[in-house]
């Protein structure tokens, strides 16, 4: 907002001083019609001519010199304003880069506290049992071991005789 006013307000004083300048050089061409110190015709078309002419060539000499005085100044003051916007552009963009550095370090770091505290975790045995019992534990004891089908498993129900109460019956053996 402050710097659209600030342009607008520059804007507002390069036209005044434009209109001023033509003001000036317009008086000055009545001026020398009036004294009669250049080209008086009888004719109003040829005076207006010569004097539009005059007015012409004066405004451009004025603009000539203008551009020569004060040109230079005006580049100098485009390549500085250039530069500056370029060098803010230029720290704005190795700011962000330090930052985006940062941020991933911290990412880093936390994912190696992250990993550090789990291994914790996993070592605890009041979290192993918890896990055990909720049953999201890897079972451990399981034999790795691979099975004999062909052999089949004897539980002792074909060896001895046994009485009604579950008991083996002497000296018979099958």
């Amino acid at each position: 907002m402050q710097g659209n006013r600030t342009q607008n307000n520059t804007d507002e004083l390069r036209v005044l001083g434009l209109i001023s300048f033509v003001s000036i050089l317009v008086g000055c061409a009545i001026a020398v019609f009036d004294a009669g110190l250049w080209l008086k015709d009888d004719s109003t078309y040829t005076n207006s001519i010569t004097y539009t002419m005059g007015a012409f060539t004066l405004q451009g000499m004025a603009y000539f010199i203008y551009k020569m005085l004060a040109q230079d100044g005006m580049d100098q003051r485009a390549v500085i304003s250039n530069m500056q916007k370029n060098m803010t552009r230029q720290m704005q963009n190795q700011q962000m880069r330090f930052a985006q550095a940062q941020m991933e370090m911290e990412i880093k770091k936390q994912e190696v506290n992250f990993a550090k505290q789990m291994e914790e975790l996993e070592k605890d045995p009041e979290v192993q049992q918890y896990l055990g019992l909720m049953g999201m534990q890897e079972e451990e004891d399981v034999p790795q071991h691979k099975a004999q089908p062909k052999k089949s498993l004897n539980l002792g129900a074909g060896e001895r005789e046994r009485n009604p109460d579950g008991t083996y019956k002497k000296g018979k053996k099958e």
